[in-house]
């Protein structure tokens, strides 16, 4: 075993000095060191598939971290195929061990797929059909994309996958959708060499195509997410508006009263390039909903019709005064035909902020729904601007349903006034009911205001009580230490414990911290100490942070010796 891991070392001393081109040098050998693990645990004879995949992860995340760098140079893509050749051996030797396992064989073809590797994608495909065929129709599916331009052997992948998978949706899509495009091919051919293309030609005018459609609506005729599919696939060719229109009334008859349909259907209208002006495509899609509504009267259907309203609308502040206007009309009548949900109301009101209807909206969605939470916000957060007594009443009256934001904006809004004693004492006084993520809100804001009106030693134990309780995130560290800094008197002990507590909570995921806490000790405390803490962080920190303190450290170390001279050792 060990002789095989030290040859797969020598190998891998090839990739040092490109490593060393982008990492600094404690990375390369912590990279080093856990592709030697990794390796050992290949070698053991009670392997996992997870020993293969966790490998095969870890080399995935150091080529994301390579391709995310500004400066991609020769080095930088020798490193990556060089790390996606030992990929690729991977998957092979994996699936020598777990060859049942279907979704394996998939990974496998996705990467291949990924890196370009057109040869060796077909040598799979082809084995893990003759292996998994019968099982997995989406291994036809990488068959018969990654054949185009190939019609021949599209044709028998997608006839054999067909044959074995009845009711695969995806396999009659492909095929419906290459046959199109083999077709345009062929006329653009034509008209090439100065021909008349014949329309009566079953190569040239979407027969095959025709075929298959017809075929889909014997053996999954219920699925009306691939007739859409179809359906917009086929728009995009000229020659094939019999073929649209034969697919539109196949879906008229077969799902003419479900709203999806005619969600679909009306929103095909805003793509129709056959209509010119945007305007008519919006009033030809807005009809299709009023025909809709006509005899389908439900809630679901009026949420469709009233999310493409707002998204037509999404840019009223900049966009022609008749989408401004479709707004305002769609969504008072909607409200006078009592359809309008509180998301509706809530994404009116946001599209409406800077106009005469704000308050009369949020009015009629208080009266509408007086006890939801995200009407109640902003019925506050209005209130909050001109009549804050009034907002802080229905704020006192409804602390159980508003959000945190409302009691934030609450904090701001009485920050010199008597009133924030009170909301700080409904938040945090022992017996407060107050939800969790209100007092994560607020606990910053707690802890500057114990500070400046009543005493340090308050706002430590507070400190204390909300890291204890989980009742805050690691943003508190830092807002206590930055109260304790401004004292005349720093007390490190105390500030030390502090990063001591949110390092127990906070330690695994958060870099800022301990790059927060080493910077405190370079400042104020003892530089003696930044080795310690260091290393402490890379054991504590997860895998990946890890990797990531390390680089961001290598890159703040010239800004952290400005204050002082030290070294990690």
């Amino acid at each position: 075993m060990a002789e095989f891991v030290q040859h797969r070392k020598e190998q891998m001393m090839i990739e040092i000095p490109m490593l060393k081109t982008l990492f600094d040098e404690r990375t390369v050998k912590r990279i080093l060191k856990k592709r030697e693990n990794f390796e050992y645990g290949l070698m053991r004879r009670n392997k996992t598939e997870a020993d293969f995949k966790n490998y095969i992860a870890y080399l995935k995340s150091i080529i994301k971290k390579v391709e995310q760098m500004d400066t991609p140079n020769i080095e930088s893509s020798r490193l990556i195929n060089k790390i996606n050749t030992r990929i690729t051996f991977l998957y092979r030797a994996a699936l020598k061990y777990f060859i049942a396992d279907v979704k394996l064989w998939k990974e496998y073809i996705k990467f291949l797929i990924k890196i370009k590797r057109k040869e060796l994608l077909h040598r799979v495909i082809d084995k893990a059909l003759s292996l998994h065929g019968n099982i997995s129709d989406e291994l036809y599916v990488f068959a018969v994309k990654s054949a185009y331009p190939n019609i021949q052997k599209i044709r028998e992948m997608y006839t054999i996958g067909i044959h074995t998978h009845k009711t695969s949706s995806d396999l009659h899509y492909y095929a419906f959708k290459y046959e199109l495009a083999f077709s345009e091919i062929l006329r653009q051919k034509v008209l090439a060499k100065e021909k008349e293309v014949s329309d009566n030609d079953p190569a040239l005018n979407g027969s095959v195509a025709q075929v298959i459609f017809q075929s889909a609506t014997d053996t999954i005729k219920s699925d009306i997410n691939v007739f859409f599919k179809m359906l917009r696939e086929a728009s995009q060719y000229s020659f094939a508006n019999n073929l649209v229109n034969e697919i539109k009334s196949y879906m008229l008859s077969k799902f003419g009263c479900e709203p999806k349909f005619w969600n679909e259907f009306a929103t095909l209208e805003l793509i129709n390039e056959s209509i010119v002006t945007e305007k008519l495509r919006i009033k030809n899609c807005l009809d299709k909903y009023d025909q809709a509504l006509s005899f389908i009267d439900t809630d679901e259907m009026w949420d469709y019709y009233l999310t493409t309203i707002l998204e037509l609308t999404s840019d009223t502040e900049k966009t022609e005064i008749y989408k401004r206007n479709l707004l305002r009309q769609s969504m008072f009548n909607a409200h006078q035909k009592n359809k309008l949900k509180p998301k509706h109301y809530i994404a009116w009101m946001n599209k409406s902020k800077s106009s005469s209807m704000f308050n009369e909206i949020v009015d009629w969605a208080t009266e509408k729904y007086p006890n939801d939470q995200s009407i109640l916000d902003k019925r506050i957060e209005r209130l909050a601007n001109n009549d804050k007594l009034l907002a802080y009443k229905i704020f006192k009256e409804n602390i159980h349903i508003v959000s945190p934001s409302v009691w934030l904006i609450m904090v701001q809004c009485f920050s010199n006034e008597s009133q924030l004693s009170e909301i700080f004492n409904m938040a945090f006084e022992d017996n407060s009911t107050c939800a969790i993520d209100v007092k994560k809100k607020l606990g910053n804001e707690y802890l500057l205001w114990l500070s400046k009106n009543k005493s340090l030693t308050d706002s430590r134990n507070a400190y204390n009580k909300l890291m204890i309780n989980n009742f805050c995130d690691a943003s508190l560290c830092k807002t206590q230490v930055t109260i304790e800094i401004e004292q005349e008197k720093i007390d490190v002990t105390k500030i030390r414990q502090h990063f001591t507590l949110a390092c127990m909570k906070f330690g695994k995921e958060n870099i800022d911290l301990w790059m927060d806490r080493i910077f405190f000790e370079l400042k104020y405390g003892s530089p003696k100490m930044v080795s310690n803490i260091y290393h402490q962080a890379l054991t504590t920190l997860n895998n990946e942070e890890s990797d990531t303190f390390a680089e961001e450290y290598a890159l703040k170390a010239s800004t952290f010796n400005q204050h002082t001279c030290f070294t990690i050792t």
